[in-house]
C-alpha cells in the first residue's frame, strides 16, 4: 500500500504546483527537509500508535508523503518552458521567419488540411542560419503530401502556442512540448528520408495498412476502421465525427485498452506454440510497444499499454495484479515523464473511465446479481448477467467522465445509453475482423478480402446507428454551470468511496468474507 499513497501524493504535488508558483529550487529544498523529517519520524516514533504506520491501509510516515508531494511540485516546475535564444520559441513573435526543420511525426493528411510536427534545425536571422532547437506544428492546406523524415524550408509567420509560461499547461500543443506553430507558409523540400530508420519503417507500415483499408472498403466505413485500428481518426468526415460525438459514442473510434488486450492475447496464444511462456510474454510486450508507437502513442493508448505490459510478467511470476494499484502507478509513471499530461483531456478521460470501472463495476454487479438471484433464481442471474454488465459498465464509464465532458460541452445527450448498448457488443467483431483483414492482406490478399467483406456490415451498422442517434431532434439538453459542479462532486465522492472500499477489502479479505 505505501507505493499507492506515494503515487497519489506525487500526483497531488503536480496539481498544486500549477496553482502555487514556487520555484523548482524551493520545491527541492522542501523535499530535502521532509526527507530528513521522514527519517526522524520512522526512527523515533512509536509504530504501534502512529496514525499511519500502525494501520495496514497506509504503513507510511506523514513526512514521506510530503517528500513525494514536493517532488511532484518540483517535477512540474522543471517541465515548464525555459526559453532562451537557442530555442525556436524565442523568435515566435508572429513575424515572418525562415525556419529549417525535419518532420518527426506521422503526417495527418485529411481532405481539409495537412498537419505535421517539425523538429527545428535552424532559423535565419540577419542573413545567417542560427542553430535552434524546439518543435513546431506545421499546418498546410489539404492535398499536400508530407512524409516522416522530410527536411523542409519554411517561410511564414511564426507564432507561440501559449500566452505565458504559467499557462503552458493549458495549451494542447505546449503540454506535448510543442511551443511554436506555423500555418500555411511557403515550403520547399530540401531532402527526404532523414528520420530514424525504425520509426520510418513503422510509419510506412501504418501508411500501407491505411492504403489497404481504403482500397478494400468504401468510404466512410474505411475511415471508421482506420480510426479504430490505426488511430487515423482525422480521415473520418466531420459530419460523421459530429454524429458520434453528439450521441456520446466518440470513444468507440479511439484506440482503447481492448485493442491492447486483443494484441497481447493473440501474440501469447500464437507464440506459446513455439516459445517458452516467458519468451511468449516478452513477445507480447514487444508487440504492445510496437502497436502503441504505430498508432501514435496517445495518452490513453500509453496508459493501456503500460497496464497491459505490467500484467504479463506478473502472470508468469504468479503474482496477482491489483488493477487500482496498477492504474495509480501507471498515472505516476506517465506524469513523471510529462507532468503536463494531468491537464490533457485524453489522459483525464482514459484514467477516469478506467478508475470508475475498476472501483465501481464489481461491487455494483455483485449487488445486482445477488438481488436477482434472491428474487428469482441463479438461472435468471446467469441469463441477465451479460445484459446487466453491458448496461452497468456503460453507465459507470459515462458517469466517471461526465465532469470532463460537461466542462468541454455543457450538454447531456439523451441517447448515449441507447447508442452505447447498440454499438458496444459489435466492437469485438469490428476489431477482430478488421485486424485479421489488414494482416491477411499484407500476407495473402485474397484472404484479406474475405475478412473485409465480413467486417463491412458491422462498420456500416456502426455508422448508421451513430447517424440515427446523433442527429435526433431534441436529443441534447443544455445544462447550467451548477450541473458541472454537482457532477464533479458526485464523481469525486463516488470514486473515493468505492476505491477505499476496494482497498479495505484487499487488506482485510477475511473480514470481508465474514460480512
Amino acid at each position: 500500500m505505501p507505493l499507492f499513497w506515494l503515487c497519489l501524493s506525487f500526483t497531488a504535488g503536480i496539481f498544486v504546483a500549477a496553482l502555487c508558483p514556487l520555484s523548482a529550487w524551493a520545491w527541492l529544498a522542501a523535499a530535502a527537509f521532509f526527507l530528513a523529517a521522514a527519517w526522524f519520524e520512522i526512527r523515533f516514533s512509536n509504530k504501534s500508535t502512529h496514525p499511519l504506520l500502525s494501520r495496514p491501509l497506509f504503513r507510511i510516515p506523514f513526512a514521506l508523503l510530503a517528500v513525494f508531494f514536493t517532488i511532484g511540485g518540483w517535477r512540474f516546475q522543471t517541465a515548464l518552458p525555459n526559453i532562451s535564444p537557442q530555442d525556436l520559441n524565442w523568435y515566435a513573435d508572429g513575424e515572418s521567419q525562415q525556419v529549417t526543420g525535419k518532420i518527426v511525426s506521422y503526417p495527418e493528411e485529411s481532405a481539409g488540411s495537412t498537419r505535421a510536427i517539425l523538429q527545428a534545425v535552424s532559423i535565419r536571422q540577419d542573413n545567417q542560419d542560427i542553430p535552434v532547437s524546439g518543435e513546431l506544428e506545421l499546418r498546410l492546406p489539404g492535398g499536400f503530401h508530407l512524409a516522416y523524415g522530410d527536411v523542409l524550408l519554411l517561410e511564414g509567420p511564426l507564432d507561440a502556442v501559449y500566452d505565458s509560461v504559467e499557462n503552458a499547461n493549458q495549451s494542447y500543443l505546449a503540454r506535448r512540448g510543442i511551443l511554436s506553430r506555423m500555418s500555411y507558409p511557403q515550403m520547399d523540400t530540401l531532402s527526404s528520408g532523414q528520420g530514424n530508420p525504425i520509426m520510418a519503417f513503422i510509419y510506412r507500415l501504418r501508411t500501407r495498412a491505411q492504403t489497404i483499408i481504403f482500397t478494400q472498403l468504401p468510404y466512410p466505413e474505411s475511415a471508421l476502421l482506420g480510426g479504430i485500428l490505426l488511430g487515423t481518426d482525422w480521415k473520418i468526415p466531420d459530419y460523421l465525427e459530429e454524429a458520434y460525438r453528439s450521441c456520446g459514442v466518440l470513444h468507440i473510434i479511439a484506440i482503447s485498452g481492448y485493442n491492447i488486450a486483443l494484441i497481447s492475447n493473440l501474440i501469447i496464444r500464437l507464440m506459446r506454440r513455439f516459445l517458452s511462456p516467458g519468451k511468449a510474454g516478452a513477445a507480447a510486450i514487444l508487440s504492445i510497444v510496437f502497436y502503441t508507437i504505430l498508432v501514435g502513442a496517445e495518452p490513453a493508448v500509453v496508459r493501456a499499454a503500460i497496464m497491459g505490459s505490467l500484467t504479463i510478467p506478473a502472470h508468469y511470476f504468479g503474482r496477482k495484479t491489483i488493477p487500482l494499484h496498477s492504474l495509480v502507478l501507471v498515472a505516476a509513471i506517465m506524469l513523471a515523464g510529462n507532468p503536463m499530461l494531468l491537464w490533457d483531456i485524453g489522459f483525464q478521460l482514459s484514467f477516469l473511465a478506467c478508475l470508475g470501472l475498476i472501483s465501481m463495476a464489481d461491487p455494483i454487479l455483485q449487488w445486482l446479481g445477488d438481488h436477482i438471484e434472491n428474487k428469482f433464481s441463479s438461472a435468471a442471474r446467469q441469463w441477465w448477467q451479460p445484459i446487466i454488465t453491458l448496461i452497468v459498465t456503460t453507465l459507470i464509464a459515462q458517469f466517471s467522465v461526465s465532469p470532463v465532458l460537461l466542462n468541454l460541452q455543457p450538454n447531456i445527450s439523451l441517447h448515449t445509453l441507447a447508442a452505447n448498448l447498440a454499438l458496444l457488443p459489435i466492437q469485438p467483431a469490428i476489431m477482430g475482423l478488421g485486424g485479421l483483414a489488414v494482416i491477411s492482406s499484407l500476407l495473402l490478399p485474397p484472404l484479406g478480402n474475405l475478412f473485409f467483406y465480413a467486417g463491412w456490415p458491422f462498420l456500416a451498422y456502426n455508422n448508421l446507428v451513430a447517424l440515427h442517434f446523433g442527429f435526433q431532434p431534441h436529443g441534447v439538453i443544455q445544462t447550467s454551470p451548477g450541473i458541472f459542479w454537482f457532477s464533479l462532486a458526485a464523481v469525486i465522492l463516488s470514486l473515493s468511496a468505492f476505491s477505499i472500499h476496494q482497498i479495505t477489502r484487499l487488506i482485510h479479505p477475511k473480514a470481508e468474507q465474514l460480512n
